[in-house]
């Protein structure tokens, strides 16, 4: 009989550290959906110019001075 006394008396430590794990994984998966979702914004850019493109893929090599310069006026009419 004292030991099932003895059992209650520490039955809210338990609760209390399930509790808290409970907490921990809620504010983890809170915090990992916040991080996914705000590198997912930065990588999809809905407010970028034409021009502002055209400059970034002129920077990355991927258009040559004459393929800027046309797209420039393209742009611009």
């Amino acid at each position: 009989m004292y030991y099932y006394r003895m059992m209650d008396s520490n039955d809210w430590f338990g609760g209390f550290m399930m509790m808290l794990l409970g907490l921990i994984f809620i504010v983890a998966v809170i915090a990992i959906t916040a991080r996914l979702l705000k590198s997912h914004e930065t990588t999809v850019t809905h407010t970028a110019k034409p021009l502002d493109i055209a400059r970034e893929r002129y920077a990355k090599g991927e258009l040559t001075k004459e393929e800027f310069v046309q797209l420039k006026k393209d742009i611009s009419d």
